[in-house]
């Protein structure tokens, strides 16, 4: 697994790496092909885990998706002037679901190896 878990890493230091090209000004095509290569090794990863049977998922695995699709609902947004007032609250509550999903998923975990 110790190669697999490298998908995960690679993954959290692309979308790091797009979040602070784009706080540092790049626009273009560079943050958002990173950000979404990240997401998809960690994706790969997550799904490598719940096939092997390493992870156990339950009813939390519908937040990733919902939290996935509002903050780039928000993301789209962001481009429309009638609609940008709206970006920040969609983008907060995806990040908000996609964490909570993280917090379950992780305590789920935790309490099967206990």
């Amino acid at each position: 697994m110790g190669r697999v878990k490298s998908l995960l890493i690679v993954g959290g230091v692309f979308i790091l790496t797009a979040i602070i090209l784009r706080i540092s000004g790049v626009s273009g095509i560079l943050p958002v092909v990173l950000f979404s290569l990240g997401g998809l090794l960690k994706a790969i990863y997550l799904i490598i885990g719940i096939r092997s049977g390493r992870f156990k998922i339950g009813a939390e695995i519908v937040l990733l998706p919902i939290g996935v699709s509002l903050v780039l609902t928000g993301v789209f947004v962001k481009g429309s002037p009638e609609l940008k007032h709206m970006y920040g609250w969609l983008i907060a509550s995806g990040v908000l679901l996609k964490s909570t999903f993280l917090f379950l998923f992780f305590r789920r975990q935790r309490k099967q190896v206990i």
